[in-house]
């Protein structure tokens, strides 16, 4: 599979954002998802597959690019969520030539819908997954279902979802923050607009409500989080359709 610079992903990013729009007002609601995966088990996928799980990490992904496809079922099933991410870096030309309808019948799903591409902004990445499974002729891994009728989460506003994740920030790297009224720090998980504009993009935000603030930390230690489903894991939306999650007092 090939890889990609960042600079032709600008134009993927203006054509694709209405989609991810709605694509990642269903992946933050993963909170709700009546499957919490833990390693050693197994999930049975919308399509009829039964998946084994495991931790699997990602060391160096920082900047590292991956995509991720929602298989919506009829009824009450829901959704599950497919991604390239650890198995390897989207390739861009795959992304753009999938047939989604072809895939979505492929799978027993009612439609597949795309959401990305997008990078990651820490430094190394675990989270509970599956063993590879082949869509549109690559290895994606399965990594959520999403109950049926998830609705929409307003940009800036708190939500919490129940997942499983190692997640750690090297000390001396930038780390992309949205500071609230309260003074809470959420740093950025997945992004999607380029490295490039992620210095400076406070300066596009419209919309950030008042006495909030974007900020770009570079922190002196390893800043290291261990999300479990046990705990509550405050999170916000920004108008570019990028989650960041609170960080820990």
């Amino acid at each position: 599979m090939s890889t990609v610079d960042q600079s032709p992903m600008k134009a993927v990013y203006a054509g694709c954002h209405a989609v991810q729009a709605l694509l990642l007002a269903l992946l933050v609601v993963a909170g709700l998802n009546p499957v919490l995966a833990d390693p050693g088990k197994s999930v049975t996928t919308g399509g009829g597959e039964t998946l084994a799980l495991s931790m699997q990490e990602l060391a160096d992904s920082r900047g590292y690019i991956y995509c991720e496809i929602v298989f919506i079922y009829e009824g009450d099933f829901g959704s599950d969520i497919y991604s390239t991410s650890p198995l390897a870096p989207c390739s861009v030309e795959w992304w753009d030539n999938l047939d989604m309808k072809a895939l979505a019948e492929e799978r027993g799903a009612k439609v597949a819908v795309k959401n990305g591409p997008q990078w990651w902004s820490m430094d190394s990445v675990g989270a509970i997954l599956s063993e590879p499974v082949t869509i549109g002729g690559v290895e994606m891994v399965w990594g959520a279902r999403l109950p049926a009728g998830t609705m929409q989460i307003p940009h800036y506003t708190v939500f919490s979802p129940a997942k499983t994740q190692n997640l750690t920030w090297k000390a001396g790297q930038p780390t992309y923050r949205i500071i609230d009224a309260e003074g809470y720090h959420y740093v950025l998980q997945g992004h999607k607009v380029p490295t490039e504009r992620l210095a400076g993009l406070g300066d596009d935000f419209e919309g950030l409500p008042e006495g909030w603030s974007y900020q770009v930390i570079v922190p002196e230690e390893d800043l290291v989080m261990h999300l479990t489903p046990a705990k509550p894991i405050p999170s916000v939306q920004d108008e570019f359709d990028q989650i960041y999650i609170r960080i820990p007092n």
